[in-house]
C-alpha cells in the first residue's frame, strides 16, 4: 500500500501543471482575494453564528466576480503551484490593501480635521 501511494505521489508531482481552461487572470485573482479578505475581516466583527449568512456572502462574491467556486479553486491551485506567480498575486494584493487602508485613513483624518474646524468656528461665534 505504501508503494502504491508513493508511486501516485511521484506521478502527480512530476506531471506538468497545465493551465485550466477557465483560469482567472492575475488581476481577477487579486480583486477576488481582496474581497475575500474584506469579507473575512467583517466576519470577525459580526457576532453571527448562522452559516447561511456566510454562504450567501460567498455566493454573492462569486456572482459579483462572474466566477464559480470551481473556477476559483482551479485557478488558485494553478497559481499556488507556480510560486513566482502566486507571490506576484499576493504582492499586488498587499499593495492594494495598503492603498485602500491609506485612503481610508486619509479620509478619516480629513473628516476629523473638518469636525475640529467646525467646532472652532462655532466656539468663536
Amino acid at each position: 500500500m505504501k508503494r502504491f501511494l508513493i508511486i501516485i505521489l511521484i506521478f502527480f508531482s512530476c506531471s506538468e501543471n497545465s493551465k485550466p481552461d477557465n483560469l482567472m487572470t492575475e488581476q481577477q485573482m487579486v480583486d477576488f482575494l481582496f474581497d475575500v479578505n474584506i469579507i473575512n475581516s467583517s466576519r470577525s466583527f459580526r457576532n453571527i453564528s448562522d452559516l447561511n449568512y456566510y454562504n450567501i456572502k460567498d455566493t454573492l462574491l462569486y456572482k459579483i466576480h462572474n466566477i464559480d467556486s470551481l473556477q476559483f479553486a482551479e485557478s488558485n491551485f494553478y497559481y499556488s503551484t507556480n510560486p513566482e506567480l502566486y507571490l506576484k498575486i499576493y504582492s499586488s494584493l498587499q499593495k492594494k490593501m495598503i492603498s485602500v487602508r491609506d485612503s481610508i485613513e486619509l479620509e478619516l483624518k480629513s473628516k476629523s480635521n473638518f469636525q475640529e474646524n467646525k467646532s472652532i468656528d462655532i466656539d468663536q461665534s
